[in-house]
């Protein structure tokens, strides 16, 4: 009985590391064809990390579809959002931040906070998505305006805003791609 079960195990171990390592032609391709097309209008200058970005969600590597990548994209975007606001209001926490910034880092914290309110699935079904990102997108050139007046150089700061724009930029990318289908 134990040759038997371990028989089961083995061929159990072998079908799951298939099912893992070789998906299915149409799981292989349709994520790969979406993201080609996403990251080609992304603003982001290196295809390795539009795809990164992208498929950072898992959900990601199983949809079929433009609008399904779109809502993923806007989700992930939002959830940056959030984290980015976090980031600054975390910052503010800190006994070594110079004075002269808080001011401005208040306002970021404040601004991506408001931006997620923009970043949501209602303006994707509704047709907005991509004007309600530009607001989002303001908001953060605002934010950049602030630090960039009060002199605020923390290369940690530049690293997010750098890694939110990735997000924000596939996002928009995908919510083009479902806004202005190809013919």
């Amino acid at each position: 009985m134990g040759s038997r079960n371990t028989s089961v195990l083995f061929f159990a171990a072998i079908a799951l590391f298939l099912f893992l390592h070789f998906p299915s032609q149409t799981e292989a391709t349709i994520p790969a064809e979406l993201a080609s097309k996403v990251c080609a209008q992304s603003e982001i200058h290196s295809y390795e990390i539009c795809v990164k970005v992208l498929t950072a969600n898992p959900k990601s590597l199983m949809v079929s579809s433009a609008k399904a990548v779109a809502e993923n994209a806007l989700d992930m975007a939002r959830r940056e959002t959030t984290v980015t606001s976090c980031f600054f209001a975390a910052l503010l926490k800190r006994k070594d931040i110079n004075p002269a910034s808080r001011a401005a880092l208040e306002s970021c914290s404040s601004l991506f906070k408001q931006s997620v309110t923009f970043i949501s699935l209602d303006g994707l079904s509704g047709g907005t998505a991509s004007l309600d990102l530009h607001s989002a997108l303001d908001k953060a050139t605002l934010c950049k305006s602030k630090l960039s007046a009060a002199h605020v150089s923390i290369k940690s700061v530049s690293d997010k805003l750098e890694q939110w724009r990735n997000f924000y930029s596939v996002a928009s990318a995908a919510v083009y791609a479902v806004e202005n289908p190809e013919p």
